[in-house]
């Protein structure tokens, strides 16, 4: 349904106002996540944990700032192993997300109905991977 009706709305006011927010949302996300990533890549440090500094144990989101660092330099294979699970959901979730930006700057909607459940299983996945990575260490 999100690619079957045609784009007849762009000389909609509603529709500029979401489109160029949406634009500006991104923008400073990807501006701040660039400058955070040039940080950990200069200096080597990244935010700490706080799940793993109170507990010990690794949350499913550890080793993300080492993931993407990897991702960067194209050194695929340590980046998988930072974070295994955020390397291969992580598509997945971007897909989800950016679908949901398109339905939402093309008809004010940001509700995905039935695919709304992959995220529910994305969490449950995220939930157990955060138990078995503590249970087995890799």
């Amino acid at each position: 349904m999100l690619l079957t009706k045609p784009l007849t709305t762009n000389s909609n006011p509603e529709f500029k106002k979401r489109l160029r927010a949406t634009v500006i949302k991104y923008s400073v996300i990807l501006c701040v996540a660039a400058a955070y990533l040039v940080f950990v890549l200069c200096t080597g440090m990244g935010i700490p944990c706080l799940f793993h500094e109170s507990t010990g144990l690794k949350c499913p989101g550890c080793g993300i700032s080492r993931m993407l660092a990897s991702l960067v330099r194209f050194d695929v294979v340590s980046a998988f192993w930072y974070n295994p699970f955020l390397f291969t959901t992580g598509p997945l979730i971007i897909a989800y997300l950016a679908c949901c930006e398109v339905k939402y700057v093309r008809f004010g909607d940001r509700q995905m109905g039935k695919w709304e459940i992959i995220m529910w299983v994305e969490l449950a996945l995220a939930i157990a991977y955060g138990i078995l990575r503590n249970v087995f260490p890799i």
